[in-house]
Protein backbone atom coordinates (compact mmCIF):
# COMPACT_ATOMS: atom_id res chain seq x y z
CA UNK A 1 0.00 0.00 0.00
CA UNK A 2 2.67 2.59 0.88
CA UNK A 3 4.01 2.18 -2.92
CA UNK A 4 0.75 3.07 -3.78
CA UNK A 5 -0.12 5.54 -1.45
CA UNK A 6 3.11 7.59 -1.87
CA UNK A 7 2.52 8.78 -5.47
CA UNK A 8 -0.89 9.75 -4.43
CA UNK A 9 0.57 11.82 -1.96
CA UNK A 10 2.91 13.42 -4.59
CA UNK A 11 -0.14 14.07 -7.17
CA UNK A 12 -1.86 15.69 -4.61
CA UNK A 13 0.67 18.02 -3.93
CA UNK A 14 1.86 19.23 -7.50
CA UNK A 15 -1.79 19.65 -8.08
CA UNK A 16 -2.07 22.03 -5.00
CA UNK A 17 1.30 23.62 -6.72
CA UNK A 18 -0.61 24.38 -10.04
CA UNK A 19 -3.63 25.67 -8.75
CA UNK A 20 -1.47 28.17 -6.54
CA UNK A 21 0.37 28.65 -9.44
CA UNK A 22 -2.86 29.58 -11.73
CA UNK A 23 -4.17 31.67 -8.96
CA UNK A 24 -1.04 33.82 -8.70
CA UNK A 25 -0.86 34.32 -12.67
CA UNK A 26 -4.42 35.56 -12.03
CA UNK A 27 -3.59 37.85 -9.75
CA UNK A 28 -0.66 39.26 -11.82
CA UNK A 29 -2.52 39.38 -15.34
CA UNK A 30 -5.92 40.38 -14.76
CA UNK A 31 -6.23 40.22 -18.60
CA UNK A 32 -6.00 37.54 -21.16
CA UNK A 33 -3.07 37.36 -23.27
CA UNK A 34 -5.19 38.59 -26.01
CA UNK A 35 -6.67 41.39 -24.45
CA UNK A 36 -3.15 42.62 -23.61
CA UNK A 37 -2.01 42.70 -27.07
CA UNK A 38 -4.97 44.73 -27.92
CA UNK A 39 -4.45 47.20 -25.17
CA UNK A 40 -0.78 47.25 -26.53
CA UNK A 41 -1.77 47.81 -30.18
CA UNK A 42 -4.41 50.70 -28.75
CA UNK A 43 -1.36 52.26 -26.84
CA UNK A 44 0.99 52.55 -29.54
CA UNK A 45 -1.61 53.61 -32.42
CA UNK A 46 -1.99 56.24 -30.06
CA UNK A 47 1.24 57.40 -29.94
CA UNK A 48 1.94 57.11 -33.58
CA UNK A 49 -1.11 59.62 -33.86
CA UNK A 50 -0.08 62.10 -30.95
CA UNK A 51 2.34 64.12 -33.30
CA UNK A 52 -0.35 65.40 -35.30
CA UNK A 53 1.93 66.51 -38.10
CA UNK A 54 3.99 62.91 -38.00
CA UNK A 55 7.35 61.87 -38.14
CA UNK A 56 10.80 62.10 -40.23
CA UNK A 57 11.75 58.16 -40.30
CA UNK A 58 15.36 57.47 -41.23
CA UNK A 59 14.85 54.40 -43.27
CA UNK A 60 17.67 51.76 -44.12
CA UNK A 61 16.60 48.76 -46.20
CA UNK A 62 18.85 46.32 -45.66
CA UNK A 63 22.23 46.24 -43.57
CA UNK A 64 24.55 46.57 -46.72
CA UNK A 65 27.23 48.93 -46.93
CA UNK A 66 26.36 49.80 -50.69
CA UNK A 67 23.93 52.37 -52.77
CA UNK A 68 21.19 51.87 -52.99
CA UNK A 69 20.74 48.72 -50.36
CA UNK A 70 22.68 50.14 -47.89
CA UNK A 71 21.62 53.89 -48.64
CA UNK A 72 19.55 55.70 -45.68
CA UNK A 73 16.30 57.53 -46.85
CA UNK A 74 14.45 60.16 -45.53
CA UNK A 75 10.63 59.44 -45.17
CA UNK A 76 8.07 61.60 -43.70
CA UNK A 77 5.35 59.93 -42.43
CA UNK A 78 1.81 61.05 -40.73
CA UNK A 79 -0.43 58.27 -38.77
CA UNK A 80 -4.27 59.33 -39.06
CA UNK A 81 -7.20 59.02 -36.47
CA UNK A 82 -8.77 56.76 -39.50
CA UNK A 83 -6.05 54.33 -39.71
CA UNK A 84 -5.16 56.45 -43.19
CA UNK A 85 -1.13 57.49 -43.23
CA UNK A 86 0.82 59.95 -45.53
CA UNK A 87 4.41 59.10 -46.71
CA UNK A 88 5.89 61.14 -48.42
CA UNK A 89 9.76 61.64 -49.81
CA UNK A 90 12.14 63.24 -52.16
CA UNK A 91 14.93 60.49 -53.32
CA UNK A 92 15.93 57.82 -56.10
CA UNK A 93 13.30 55.85 -55.51
CA UNK A 94 10.68 58.28 -56.22
CA UNK A 95 12.92 59.98 -59.22
CA UNK A 96 14.09 62.60 -57.33
CA UNK A 97 11.23 64.69 -56.97
CA UNK A 98 8.72 65.00 -54.36
CA UNK A 99 5.92 62.31 -54.22
CA UNK A 100 3.73 61.21 -51.34
CA UNK A 101 0.68 58.53 -51.42
CA UNK A 102 -1.53 57.19 -48.70
CA UNK A 103 -2.19 53.73 -47.43
CA UNK A 104 -3.76 52.08 -44.82
CA UNK A 105 -1.72 51.69 -41.49
CA UNK A 106 -2.35 49.16 -38.31
CA UNK A 107 -0.19 47.95 -35.05
CA UNK A 108 -1.18 44.63 -35.06
CA UNK A 109 -0.41 41.98 -33.10
CA UNK A 110 2.58 39.69 -33.56
CA UNK A 111 5.09 38.08 -31.10
CA UNK A 112 5.00 42.21 -29.82
CA UNK A 113 3.50 45.20 -31.64
CA UNK A 114 4.33 45.38 -35.18
CA UNK A 115 3.41 48.64 -36.89
CA UNK A 116 2.08 47.06 -40.23
CA UNK A 117 1.71 49.42 -43.90
CA UNK A 118 -1.11 46.60 -45.04
CA UNK A 119 -2.13 48.29 -48.21
CA UNK A 120 -0.24 49.50 -50.92
CA UNK A 121 1.88 52.45 -50.55
CA UNK A 122 3.75 53.36 -53.50
CA UNK A 123 6.32 55.20 -50.94
CA UNK A 124 6.66 52.78 -48.50
CA UNK A 125 6.91 50.16 -50.17
CA UNK A 126 9.28 51.29 -53.20
CA UNK A 127 11.74 49.41 -51.11
CA UNK A 128 10.38 46.06 -50.74
CA UNK A 129 8.97 45.55 -54.10
CA UNK A 130 10.33 42.36 -55.98
CA UNK A 131 11.00 44.12 -58.85
CA UNK A 132 14.75 45.43 -60.90
CA UNK A 133 15.59 48.73 -60.28
CA UNK A 134 15.57 50.18 -63.54
CA UNK A 135 18.70 53.06 -62.41
CA UNK A 136 21.09 50.11 -61.27
CA UNK A 137 23.54 48.07 -63.37
CA UNK A 138 22.97 44.87 -61.50
CA UNK A 139 20.19 43.03 -61.83
CA UNK A 140 18.22 42.47 -58.49
CA UNK A 141 16.47 39.41 -59.41
CA UNK A 142 13.00 39.64 -58.19
CA UNK A 143 14.57 41.41 -55.08
CA UNK A 144 14.63 44.64 -55.54
CA UNK A 145 15.49 46.93 -52.71
CA UNK A 146 14.82 44.10 -49.98
CA UNK A 147 13.54 46.37 -47.32
CA UNK A 148 10.62 46.06 -44.76
CA UNK A 149 7.08 47.68 -44.63
CA UNK A 150 6.62 45.85 -41.36
CA UNK A 151 8.61 46.50 -38.50
CA UNK A 152 8.29 45.63 -34.73
CA UNK A 153 8.19 49.14 -32.17
CA UNK A 154 11.01 48.59 -30.10
CA UNK A 155 10.69 51.66 -28.12
CA UNK A 156 8.38 54.11 -28.15
CA UNK A 157 8.25 56.55 -24.68
CA UNK A 158 4.60 57.84 -23.52
CA UNK A 159 5.70 61.43 -24.11
CA UNK A 160 5.94 60.61 -28.33
CA UNK A 161 9.61 62.60 -28.56
CA UNK A 162 10.64 59.27 -30.82
CA UNK A 163 9.81 55.83 -31.62
CA UNK A 164 12.69 53.40 -32.28
CA UNK A 165 11.17 50.71 -35.11
CA UNK A 166 13.02 47.40 -36.16
CA UNK A 167 12.43 46.24 -39.89
CA UNK A 168 10.62 42.84 -39.55
CA UNK A 169 12.44 41.02 -41.89
CA UNK A 170 16.11 43.28 -42.37
CA UNK A 171 16.09 43.72 -38.79
CA UNK A 172 17.47 47.53 -39.55
CA UNK A 173 16.72 50.27 -36.69
CA UNK A 174 15.00 53.07 -37.84
CA UNK A 175 14.52 56.00 -35.63
CA UNK A 176 11.67 57.96 -36.11
CA UNK A 177 11.53 61.69 -34.34
CA UNK A 178 8.36 64.26 -34.38
CA UNK A 179 7.85 66.72 -37.35
CA UNK A 180 6.90 70.10 -35.76
CA UNK A 181 3.07 71.60 -36.65
CA UNK A 182 3.13 74.12 -39.73
CA UNK A 183 6.30 72.67 -41.51
CA UNK A 184 5.54 71.67 -45.10
CA UNK A 185 6.78 67.87 -45.96
CA UNK A 186 8.11 69.34 -49.55
CA UNK A 187 9.55 72.13 -47.97
CA UNK A 188 11.15 69.96 -44.94
CA UNK A 189 12.62 67.24 -47.75
CA UNK A 190 13.55 69.80 -50.00
CA UNK A 191 15.88 71.76 -47.21
CA UNK A 192 17.12 69.13 -45.91
CA UNK A 193 18.37 68.41 -49.39
CA UNK A 194 19.89 71.23 -49.96
CA UNK A 195 21.67 71.08 -47.04
CA UNK A 196 22.88 67.88 -47.68
CA UNK A 197 24.33 68.76 -50.72
CA UNK A 198 25.89 72.32 -49.73
CA UNK A 199 28.12 70.17 -46.77
CA UNK A 200 28.79 67.15 -48.66
CA UNK A 201 29.03 67.98 -52.88
CA UNK A 202 29.62 65.42 -55.19
CA UNK A 203 32.16 67.83 -56.57
CA UNK A 204 33.81 69.18 -53.03
CA UNK A 205 37.57 68.53 -53.68
CA UNK A 206 38.73 67.34 -50.19
CA UNK A 207 37.37 64.74 -47.59
CA UNK A 208 36.72 65.32 -43.95
CA UNK A 209 37.61 64.96 -40.85
CA UNK A 210 36.07 62.92 -37.92
CA UNK A 211 37.14 62.83 -34.08
CA UNK A 212 36.42 60.74 -31.43
CA UNK A 213 38.84 62.80 -29.46
CA UNK A 214 41.86 65.06 -30.37
CA UNK A 215 43.99 62.31 -30.53
CA UNK A 216 41.73 59.99 -32.46
CA UNK A 217 41.21 61.23 -36.25
CA UNK A 218 39.39 59.31 -39.37
CA UNK A 219 39.04 60.55 -42.80
CA UNK A 220 36.05 60.49 -43.53
CA UNK A 221 35.52 60.65 -47.48
CA UNK A 222 32.48 60.34 -50.58
CA UNK A 223 29.93 61.26 -48.22
CA UNK A 224 27.55 63.16 -50.82
CA UNK A 225 25.87 59.53 -51.33
CA UNK A 226 25.25 58.99 -47.61
CA UNK A 227 27.63 55.92 -47.31
CA UNK A 228 31.31 57.76 -46.73
CA UNK A 229 34.58 55.67 -46.30
CA UNK A 230 35.47 56.52 -42.79
CA UNK A 231 39.66 55.12 -42.11
CA UNK A 232 42.21 55.96 -39.95
CA UNK A 233 43.87 58.95 -40.74
CA UNK A 234 46.87 58.98 -42.86
CA UNK A 235 45.95 55.16 -43.51
CA UNK A 236 45.39 53.80 -46.88
CA UNK A 237 41.62 54.58 -48.10
CA UNK A 238 41.11 50.76 -49.74
CA UNK A 239 42.73 48.75 -47.51
CA UNK A 240 41.11 50.23 -44.31
CA UNK A 241 37.85 51.58 -45.76
CA UNK A 242 34.92 51.05 -43.51
CA UNK A 243 31.57 52.49 -44.34
CA UNK A 244 28.70 53.84 -42.43
CA UNK A 245 25.34 55.35 -43.83
CA UNK A 246 24.24 58.84 -42.54
CA UNK A 247 20.49 60.60 -42.67
CA UNK A 248 20.01 64.21 -42.02
CA UNK A 249 16.96 65.47 -40.75
CA UNK A 250 16.03 69.05 -39.30
CA UNK A 251 14.14 69.83 -36.27
CA UNK A 252 13.44 73.36 -35.35
CA UNK A 253 15.99 75.53 -36.91
CA UNK A 254 18.90 72.41 -36.32
CA UNK A 255 20.29 70.42 -38.66
CA UNK A 256 21.25 66.61 -37.15
CA UNK A 257 23.35 64.34 -38.44
CA UNK A 258 22.92 60.67 -37.26
CA UNK A 259 24.45 57.08 -38.77
CA UNK A 260 23.27 54.15 -38.87
CA UNK A 261 25.27 52.47 -36.77
CA UNK A 262 26.66 53.65 -33.52
CA UNK A 263 30.26 54.12 -33.12
CA UNK A 264 31.72 52.49 -29.86
CA UNK A 265 34.72 53.64 -28.07
CA UNK A 266 35.65 53.13 -24.56
CA UNK A 267 37.53 56.14 -23.83
CA UNK A 268 34.79 58.34 -24.69
CA UNK A 269 31.49 58.33 -22.79
CA UNK A 270 27.81 58.96 -24.27
CA UNK A 271 26.44 57.62 -27.50
CA UNK A 272 28.77 58.54 -30.32
CA UNK A 273 25.64 57.96 -33.51
CA UNK A 274 23.93 61.64 -33.53
CA UNK A 275 25.71 65.03 -34.50
CA UNK A 276 24.27 68.79 -34.80
CA UNK A 277 25.38 71.13 -36.74
CA UNK A 278 27.19 74.33 -35.43
CA UNK A 279 26.44 77.30 -38.08
CA UNK A 280 28.88 79.15 -35.80
CA UNK A 281 31.97 76.84 -35.32
CA UNK A 282 31.03 75.00 -38.79
CA UNK A 283 31.29 71.72 -37.44
CA UNK A 284 28.95 69.01 -36.58
CA UNK A 285 29.47 68.12 -32.62
CA UNK A 286 28.19 65.31 -30.85
CA UNK A 287 25.01 65.66 -29.07
CA UNK A 288 25.82 63.43 -26.41
CA UNK A 289 29.92 64.11 -26.51
CA UNK A 290 31.08 67.06 -27.57
CA UNK A 291 34.77 65.23 -28.68
CA UNK A 292 32.72 63.43 -31.26
CA UNK A 293 32.28 65.86 -34.63
CA UNK A 294 32.54 65.82 -37.70
CA UNK A 295 35.33 68.67 -39.14
CA UNK A 296 35.93 70.32 -42.76
CA UNK A 297 39.25 70.83 -44.17
CA UNK A 298 40.66 73.66 -42.96
CA UNK A 299 40.56 76.44 -45.98
CA UNK A 300 44.27 77.94 -45.90
CA UNK A 301 45.47 74.20 -45.99
CA UNK A 302 43.79 73.02 -48.38
CA UNK A 303 44.36 76.63 -50.52
CA UNK A 304 48.33 75.88 -49.76
CA UNK A 305 48.21 72.38 -50.82
CA UNK A 306 45.59 73.33 -54.08
CA UNK A 307 48.12 76.61 -54.85
CA UNK A 308 51.04 74.61 -54.69
CA UNK A 309 50.31 72.07 -57.62
CA UNK A 310 52.94 73.00 -60.40
CA UNK A 311 50.60 74.25 -62.76
CA UNK A 312 47.93 71.81 -62.31
CA UNK A 313 45.59 73.41 -60.54
CA UNK A 314 44.13 76.76 -60.99
CA UNK A 315 41.46 79.19 -59.36
CA UNK A 316 39.27 81.59 -60.85
CA UNK A 317 37.82 84.85 -60.45
CA UNK A 318 34.72 85.05 -62.95
CA UNK A 319 32.32 87.85 -64.03
CA UNK A 320 29.22 87.57 -61.59
CA UNK A 321 31.11 86.11 -58.89
CA UNK A 322 31.12 87.11 -55.61
CA UNK A 323 32.81 90.31 -54.61
CA UNK A 324 33.39 93.35 -52.27
CA UNK A 325 31.86 96.76 -53.82
CA UNK A 326 35.48 97.65 -53.64
CA UNK A 327 37.08 94.95 -55.93
CA UNK A 328 33.86 95.17 -57.78
CA UNK A 329 35.14 98.48 -58.87
CA UNK A 330 38.41 97.17 -60.39
CA UNK A 331 36.84 94.18 -62.19
CA UNK A 332 34.19 96.93 -63.77
CA UNK A 333 36.85 98.63 -64.97
CA UNK A 334 38.75 95.74 -66.57
CA UNK A 335 35.41 94.74 -68.87
CA UNK A 336 35.11 98.73 -69.59
CA UNK A 337 38.88 98.95 -70.63
CA UNK A 338 39.22 95.61 -72.46
CA UNK A 339 36.07 96.86 -74.69
CA UNK A 340 37.98 99.31 -76.12
CA UNK A 341 40.51 97.18 -77.48
CA UNK A 342 39.61 95.81 -81.33
CA UNK A 343 41.05 93.04 -82.87
CA UNK A 344 42.22 93.07 -86.09
CA UNK A 345 38.97 92.56 -87.51
CA UNK A 346 37.59 95.21 -85.67
CA UNK A 347 36.11 93.15 -83.08
CA UNK A 348 35.85 94.51 -79.37
CA UNK A 349 37.59 92.36 -76.54
CA UNK A 350 35.75 90.90 -73.80
CA UNK A 351 37.50 90.38 -70.33
CA UNK A 352 36.15 86.93 -68.94
CA UNK A 353 38.11 86.65 -65.76
CA UNK A 354 41.55 86.75 -63.69
CA UNK A 355 43.34 83.21 -62.72
CA UNK A 356 45.75 82.38 -60.28
CA UNK A 357 47.99 79.56 -60.53
CA UNK A 358 51.46 78.17 -60.57
CA UNK A 359 53.07 78.55 -63.43
CA UNK A 360 55.95 76.18 -64.72
CA UNK A 361 57.34 77.90 -67.37
CA UNK A 362 57.99 81.22 -65.32
CA UNK A 363 58.56 78.81 -62.36
CA UNK A 364 56.72 81.59 -60.66
CA UNK A 365 53.02 82.25 -59.14
CA UNK A 366 50.80 84.33 -61.41
CA UNK A 367 47.85 86.15 -61.76
CA UNK A 368 46.52 85.85 -65.29
CA UNK A 369 44.40 88.53 -67.01
CA UNK A 370 41.91 86.56 -69.63
CA UNK A 371 39.53 87.86 -72.78
CA UNK A 372 39.07 87.36 -76.20
CA UNK A 373 38.04 88.61 -79.26
CA UNK A 374 34.78 88.00 -79.38
CA UNK A 375 34.24 83.82 -80.01
CA UNK A 376 37.76 82.94 -80.26
CA UNK A 377 40.07 81.19 -77.95
CA UNK A 378 40.37 83.14 -74.46
CA UNK A 379 44.08 84.98 -74.98
CA UNK A 380 45.98 84.88 -71.34
CA UNK A 381 48.54 87.40 -70.10
CA UNK A 382 50.58 86.39 -66.89
CA UNK A 383 52.15 88.41 -63.96
CA UNK A 384 54.25 87.22 -61.66
CA UNK A 385 54.41 87.16 -57.97
CA UNK A 386 56.08 85.94 -55.17
CA UNK A 387 54.07 83.44 -53.16
CA UNK A 388 53.94 82.49 -49.68
CA UNK A 389 51.71 81.33 -46.79
CA UNK A 390 51.84 82.27 -43.32
CA UNK A 391 48.98 80.64 -41.02
CA UNK A 392 45.76 81.58 -42.76
CA UNK A 393 47.07 84.23 -44.64
CA UNK A 394 48.37 84.73 -48.46
CA UNK A 395 50.96 87.24 -49.35
CA UNK A 396 51.94 87.91 -52.92
CA UNK A 397 54.07 90.43 -54.11
CA UNK A 398 54.40 91.42 -57.82
CA UNK A 399 57.57 90.58 -59.61
CA UNK A 400 56.74 91.45 -63.16
CA UNK A 401 55.55 90.45 -66.11
CA UNK A 402 55.14 86.51 -67.25
CA UNK A 403 56.53 85.01 -70.26
CA UNK A 404 54.40 83.36 -72.92
CA UNK A 405 55.60 80.06 -74.50
CA UNK A 406 58.54 81.56 -76.47
CA UNK A 407 59.78 82.86 -73.14
CA UNK A 408 58.78 86.69 -74.39
CA UNK A 409 57.42 88.73 -71.84
CA UNK A 410 56.06 91.11 -74.95
CA UNK A 411 52.75 90.63 -74.84
CA UNK A 412 52.08 90.79 -70.91
CA UNK A 413 53.96 93.72 -71.02
CA UNK A 414 51.94 95.56 -73.55
CA UNK A 415 48.47 94.88 -72.12
CA UNK A 416 49.78 96.18 -68.59
CA UNK A 417 51.15 99.27 -70.45
CA UNK A 418 47.80 99.79 -72.56
CA UNK A 419 45.34 99.31 -70.14
CA UNK A 420 45.06 101.06 -67.32
CA UNK A 421 42.93 99.07 -65.32
CA UNK A 422 45.14 96.08 -66.09
CA UNK A 423 48.26 97.98 -64.21
CA UNK A 424 45.53 98.44 -61.45
CA UNK A 425 44.68 95.11 -60.81
CA UNK A 426 47.93 93.70 -60.87
CA UNK A 427 49.29 95.88 -58.18
CA UNK A 428 45.43 95.45 -56.19
CA UNK A 429 47.01 91.51 -56.05
CA UNK A 430 50.13 92.49 -54.61
CA UNK A 431 49.34 92.54 -51.12
CA UNK A 432 48.39 89.76 -48.24
CA UNK A 433 45.14 87.87 -48.11
CA UNK A 434 43.26 85.95 -45.60
CA UNK A 435 42.13 83.01 -46.69
CA UNK A 436 38.49 81.45 -45.50
CA UNK A 437 36.11 79.19 -47.23
CA UNK A 438 33.15 81.41 -48.89
CA UNK A 439 30.23 79.39 -47.72
CA UNK A 440 31.67 76.33 -45.33
CA UNK A 441 34.66 74.38 -45.17
CA UNK A 442 32.95 71.19 -46.23
CA UNK A 443 32.67 72.45 -49.48
CA UNK A 444 36.01 74.11 -50.74
CA UNK A 445 34.95 74.87 -54.51
CA UNK A 446 34.36 78.49 -53.58
CA UNK A 447 37.15 80.37 -51.37
CA UNK A 448 37.29 83.69 -49.78
CA UNK A 449 40.15 86.11 -49.82
CA UNK A 450 40.10 89.18 -48.12
CA UNK A 451 42.17 91.59 -47.40
CA UNK A 452 44.06 92.00 -44.04
CA UNK A 453 45.08 96.03 -44.98
CA UNK A 454 41.15 96.72 -45.76
CA UNK A 455 38.78 94.26 -44.67
CA UNK A 456 36.64 95.91 -47.50
CA UNK A 457 38.07 94.29 -50.52
CA UNK A 458 37.70 91.19 -50.94
CA UNK A 459 36.33 88.18 -53.36
CA UNK A 460 35.81 84.72 -54.27
CA UNK A 461 37.74 82.42 -55.97
CA UNK A 462 36.16 78.57 -57.70
CA UNK A 463 38.30 76.00 -58.45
Amino acid sequence: MKKIFVPLVLTAVVALAFTSCAGEEDDIFSASAAERLNESSAKYSARLEAQPNGWAMQYYPTYQDEYPYGSGYLILMRFNPDFSVDVSMDNRFSNNTYATATSAWEVIKDNGPVLSFNSYNQCMHAFSDPEDIPWTEDSEQSEGCGGDYEFIIVDAPEDASYMMLKGKKRNTYNLLTPIEEGVDYQEYLADVKAFHNRMFSASAPVGNYLYFGSDSIYNMDDSNDGIPNIYPLGSDAIANESFNPFLITKRGDDYYLRFRDAFKKDYLEGSLQELRYDSIQDMFIGTDNPLFRIEGTPAHLFFLDYANAKGENKFEVNVGDMMSEKFKSYFDNLVSDFSTMKSNKNRAYVFLGLRMQWNAKNDSFQWSVRYTPGTSTPTITGYNYSFEMEGNHAKFVYTGPGVDAKGSATASTNVRNALSAVATITEVMSQEFVVTSAVTQFDLTKLKLTSVSDPELWFYVSI
